[in-house]
């Protein structure tokens, strides 16, 4: 144990100084750029234009991503398809930014500290996603299907549909797994001690939807990844479904200030997942959904009161110890255990003060 404290030191201080370079140097200029959108932000307060905003941006990017995808497939999948996948979200997010401070849910989530942690977080699981989890969950799969039987599953997908239904039922599918698998992260505290790495921040916006531990999508790669084998669905609907799972992920975590009316029964939105990250465990511990929210509404687990507004304080209420920095969330799963003990501590000491 004073071994990994060692290291967990020496890392912190190699870490931590490229992360507050990266904070107030190499932001400083989009922070100075997007700061001027606040006056208009103000200008445009209760207006009807800003009402037409709200109302239209999700279904228009919903349809954007319906529409870019099976054209960047037409051909099948070649390299442009990669490129125009990467050049697509790169548009989103130079998108995104702006109006999210043009039509902001909380001002307070306007302040980027966390996001050279997300960097870390996100250049890191894509490290571990490409070359070595991606190779394991490839072959796991081959196994599987192979002992099992490579027969099972064809001619059950329902290619005749339209691919626009096809992508939704599959999306449907998909997330009926990762629902279970999402739900049993937050009622397990060994699964918990993976999964609290996502709940750590203390803002939500576009980009941190990525925020998560490498490996906590180890195993569910894997529960993902073996019914859909059997499935065989056209890889044309596997690629779509999945840019369509990315930009669901994009505004689930917005800080934009939409009006989704029925799309929140619908789909895992900014304003039912708002809740989900809740500090009270007591609402917090709902609507699992990670691209459609249905599965929650049937099992119960659903939370969206109406004319209320979710809360902007979020974070991990019984743990005001967690960590915050890069090498500190990678090594949060391993030190959990102290992290509660010293949670537990100080609230110990403050209702002795109290």
């Amino acid at each position: 144990m004073k071994t990994l404290k060692r290291i967990e030191v020496f890392l912190i201080r190699l870490f931590e100084p490229i992360e507050r370079f990266c904070h107030f140097y190499l932001l400083l200029p989009f922070r100075v750029i997007l700061s001027r959108i606040d006056p208009l932000a103000r200008k445009i307060e209760g207006t009807r234009f800003k009402k037409i905003l709200q109302v239209s941006i999700y279904p228009l990017f919903l349809v954007l991503t319906f529409v870019i995808g099976f054209k960047l497939v037409e051909n099948g999948y070649t390299f442009r398809t990669f490129a125009g996948t990467v050049g697509m979200f790169l548009v989103f997010g130079l998108i995104f930014a702006p109006l999210e401070r043009l039509i902001p849910f909380s001002k307070k989530w306007r302040d980027d500290k966390e996001l050279p942690t997300d960097w870390f977080l996100f250049f890191g699981g894509k490290l571990w996603g490409d070359y070595l989890n991606k190779p394991l969950r490839l072959a796991t799969i081959a196994l599987v299907v192979q002992e099992i039987s490579p027969e099972i599953g064809q001619g059950i997908w329902p290619s005749h549909l339209h691919p626009v239904i096809q992508v939704l039922l599959l999306l449907s599918i998909n997330d009926f797994f990762r629902y279970w698998y999402h739900r049993w992260m937050h009622e397990n505290e060994f699964m918990w001690r993976w999964h609290a790495v996502h709940h750590s921040s203390e803002r939500l916006y576009w980009f941190n939807g990525t925020r998560s531990h490498p490996l906590e999508g180890l195993v569910s790669s894997f529960l993902w990844a073996i019914p859909f084998a059997y499935i065989q669905a056209p890889v044309e609907v596997i690629f779509v479904t999945g840019l369509l799972g990315r930009t669901i992920g994009r505004f689930q975590h917005t800080n934009m200030d939409l009006i989704l009316g029925p799309f929140d029964y619908i789909f895992s939105s900014p304003k039912n997942h708002r809740y989900h990250h809740s500090k009270s465990h007591k609402i917090g511990h709902s609507n699992y959904g990670g691209d459609v929210i249905f599965w929650d509404i049937l099992f119960g687990t659903f939370y969206l009161p109406k004319g209320e507004q979710p809360s902007d304080d979020i974070g991990i209420e019984e743990m005001p110890n967690y960590p915050k920095s890069f090498v500190g969330l990678m090594l949060a799963p391993f030190t959990y255990g102290r992290l509660k003990r010293e949670a537990m501590e100080m609230e110990y000491d403050k209702s002795k003060i109290e």
